[in-house]
């Protein structure tokens, strides 16, 4: 009998240890279950991105003055940077030297062409000029000398002390005017700055505060102008059309003993008509070179400085105060404020079925969890890289994936380049990751 329930007991512990075993194979198959679900239900992830720009000088020298830094805002047309311009000064001082030289050339040269063509005129009338048309042509040639010398005194004398006065008075109340200007500026910024005014006001007030320095400027150099009075080459302009006023008048007087003229003295004074209009060609030639080198100068001259694009905050700084930089070398880099963001992810092959340019599609930004409408504009037309290679299983094969480019439709102005969002396929639609989730 004891031999009986031995025999029992050790049949029901092996029955015991039997079914144990099976109770452990099944919970390794099902928690192998679970993982490879929770595996296949992984999203593919992606990083906010958004195009940027390189902002660098046209020309290169050594950086003067940098006004910006990174994370700062920046208006299109805000000068962000200076490079020296020393010698593109000197330039533009030189090509404005040249232009007034060939408008004093011009000057002369037409100064020669009216007296040849009054001499050449006097020429042809004084063959049949009687005594009485001779006397004519003294009082008006006086009349001529009396008005160019006239000229030559008014731009010797320079502006009256009048109108020096008014520009005196128009200096001074544009400077005051610079002054209310730049102090509303100031209260607008602080008031801003407390949240009391609009941005609408802050440009507002900057806006008045560039006319109001424009209008005190213009005042400044109206006031030198009328100080320093006629350019040199206008006063010897006006006395060279004095001396061919005063020589048009001998001429006349000396007609007055000569009734009649030789048909080659018309002959000659043709030719100097013809050789004085040669040379105002040639000077008005010069003249449009200086004033090309002049424009040329004053270019290269805008191009120490360095402007903002686009409006957006400045990303990164590549160049430092004190550097010399080369012509295109990028000194800043520029997030567009207006630009489209975007987020480029890599999808197994198992999720393009119905992944197409256009499609509507669900994204979900990983740091607040909100869901993200967005529109397919690329799809990549070849594989990029493997996601999972082929392991010894027989069956097994390489599961590839492809590039495709999302624009991000409602994302919120406040969320930044480089954060991430996480794939949940077309909007109507259901991704293989969630029906593996399903199966699951």
């Amino acid at each position: 009998m004891g031999k009986i329930n031995l025999s029992w007991i050790a049949k029901a512990s092996i029955y015991v240890v039997i079914c144990a075993l099976i109770a452990t194979g099944i919970w390794i198959v099902s928690s192998n279950q679970i993982t490879m679900g929770s595996e296949q239900v992984n999203r593919p992830t992606a990083f906010i991105a958004a195009d940027q720009s390189s902002v660098s000088f046209k020309v290169g020298g050594r950086i003067k003055q940098i006004l910006v830094e990174e994370g700062d805002q920046v208006k299109k047309g805000d000068v962000l940077a200076y490079i020296e311009s020393e010698e593109i000064n000197a330039k533009v001082a030189q090509a404005k030297a040249a232009v007034a030289v060939t408008e004093g050339q011009i000057g002369q040269a037409q100064a020669s062409i009216n007296a040849a063509k009054t001499k050449k005129q006097q020429g042809k009338g004084a063959v049949s000029l009687t005594s009485d048309t001779i006397d004519k042509q003294i009082e008006q040639a006086e009349a001529v000398v009396a008005a160019a010398q006239a000229k030559v005194d008014a731009l010797k004398a320079g502006a009256r002390p009048q109108e020096i006065n008014q520009a005196q008075i128009q200096v001074d109340a544009t400077n005051k005017a610079l002054e209310v200007a730049k102090d509303t500026l100031t209260r607008t910024e602080d008031l801003y700055a407390q949240g009391l005014v609009s941005q609408a006001d802050l440009d507002k007030a900057k806006v008045a505060n560039v006319q109001a320095e424009a209008s005190y400027n213009a005042a400044v150099e109206q006031l030198a102008l009328a100080k320093e009075g006629a350019r040199t080459e206008e006063i010897k302009a006006a006395e060279a059309a004095l001396h061919q006023a005063q020589a048009a008048l001998g001429l006349a007087k000396a007609n007055k003993a000569q009734v009649a003229i030789k048909e080659q003295d018309v002959d000659a004074a043709d030719a100097m008509v013809q050789q004085a209009e040669a040379a105002l060609q040639t000077a008005q030639s010069g003249k449009q070179q200086a004033s090309a080198a002049l424009a040329e100068a004053k270019t290269y001259l805008s191009y120490t400085k360095l402007f903002a694009p686009a409006d957006g905050y400045i990303v990164s700084q590549s160049a430092q105060l004190g550097e010399i930089v080369g012509s295109g070398f990028p000194v800043f880099t520029l997030q567009e404020t207006n630009s489209i963001k975007t987020a480029k992810f890599y999808l197994p092959e198992t999720e393009m079925v119905g992944i197409e340019k256009g499609n509507i599609v669900k994204v979900k930004l990983v740091s607040s969890g909100k869901m993200i409408k967005g529109k397919v504009v690329s799809v990549a037309q070849a594989a990029t890289f493997a996601s999972q290679k082929a392991t010894q299983n027989t069956g097994d094969f390489d599961i590839r994936s492809f590039g495709v480019k999302v624009q991000l439709m409602d994302l919120p102005s406040s969320v930044p380049v480089g954060m991430t969002v996480e794939w949940y396929g077309k909007e109507n639609g259901t991704s293989q990751g969630e029906k593996a989730g399903e199966v699951k």
